[in-house]
């Protein structure tokens, strides 16, 4: 079917994109590109029904950080949609099973949906498509769509409240002034009980279910209201590059990585690890096996500096029977599905600086 609405970003704003198609009540499919980054919204006159970035924030961890869905859960789902509902939105998936109820879907479908706008209006550059196409809407309930204006007035009112502050993610605060002297913004109690003088911003994000970019902003608001103070870091935040082929699974990884505190290199190719190990000098590599994960991990080894990094493979099979013992890598072996908890134990080892740890 061909694009009946075609542009740049550089010539017309996404907001101004928005407009027109909400307010013709258009049904289809808007795709945003920029670089290496996609974003695709399904419209369905004034509302919408899904929202992804690619790469970017996933149902899957919207619904991790809401505590409305454990890792090991969203991992179970996404197995079993390789059996049955193949294609089947997650969310959709976790309340065929009972997992969350409509309210709590539509929360998640919501944030999600806020997160994804809230990172176009920051694009400046960008070619969009919107095609007419029908949308199905078996899979997502008009209880779950979300109405496209609403959300993009809340989101240009935040982002203009936020960029005004914004700290950058590697920043470090610790508490320091009384809060209950001043106004505090909202969402402000829940970023001060997670702040110790340790973690990064970013860090702290991973832990709260609100945008990252709402957390920068209020850490910004609250040391210019003397509330928090900046401290020095310990060391340099260490990278760990994690290498999986799904974008779910990768971001899950992601957040484990940024809750030990480090700060995650996610890649879906060997050859993009190799580049990337090379270039950021991770502390540690994690890597989900799909299949090749034996080899990728024994090519990585392999190249230069790299022979004694922490090396961890999250697997469920053994290596293959034709191979000898001294051609295995040398790597811990994290069970799949993998735990939350053994994920960040093994990640924690390597991360946290012995003097911090206890």
């Amino acid at each position: 079917m061909s694009p009946v609405l075609t542009g740049h970003l550089r010539n017309v704003p996404l907001a101004e994109v928005f407009q027109v198609l909400v307010t013709g009540h258009k049904v289809g499919t808007l795709e945003v590109r920029r670089e290496d980054r996609v974003a695709i919204l399904e419209l369905d006159e004034g509302r919408i029904r899904y929202a992804s970035l690619r790469p970017g924030m996933h149902l899957g961890e919207v619904l991790v950080r809401m505590d409305l869905l454990s890792s090991e859960e969203v991992q179970d789902i996404l197995a079993s949609q390789s059996r049955e509902h193949a294609g089947a939105p997650l969310g959709f998936a976790a309340k065929r099973l009972g997992l969350v109820d409509d309210e709590e879907l539509a929360s998640a479908v919501r944030r999600q949906v806020a997160e994804v706008v809230a990172e176009l209006l920051t694009w400046r550059d960008g070619a969009f498509t919107f095609t007419d196409a029908e949308v199905d809407r078996t899979y997502v309930p008009d209880g779950q769509a979300v109405d496209a204006m609403a959300v993009l007035l809340d989101v240009a009112a935040q982002l203009q409240d936020e960029d005004a502050a914004r700290v950058a993610g590697g920043a470090v605060f610790d508490r320091a002034g009384d809060p209950t002297k001043v106004t505090l913004p909202d969402g402000a109690w829940e970023v001060l009980t997670q702040l110790d003088g340790r973690r990064t911003a970013r860090a702290v994000a991973a832990e709260l279910d609100l945008p990252q970019r709402r957390v920068f902003g209020i850490l910004g608001r609250l040391e210019a209201s003397e509330v928090v103070r900046r401290v020095a870091l310990v060391e340099p935040e260490p990278r760990v590059v994690v290498l999986c082929a799904s974008e779910a699974i990768e971001r899950l990884l992601g957040l484990l990585v940024l809750r030990s505190g480090g700060v995650p290199v996610l890649v879906s190719t060997l050859e993009t690890a190799r580049a990337r190990v090379a270039e950021v000098r991770p502390r540690a590599v994690l890597i989900d096996d799909a299949g090749s994960g034996w080899r990728d991990a024994t090519a990585l080894r392999s190249e230069p500096g790299v022979a004694h990094l922490p090396l961890a493979l999250i697997t469920s099979v053994r290596p293959n029977v034709g191979w000898r013992w001294w051609r295995t890598p040398k790597l811990d072996v994290l069970a799949r599905p993998f735990l939350e908890e053994e994920v960040r134990g093994w990640l924690e080892r390597w991360l946290v600086p012995d003097a911090l740890r206890g």
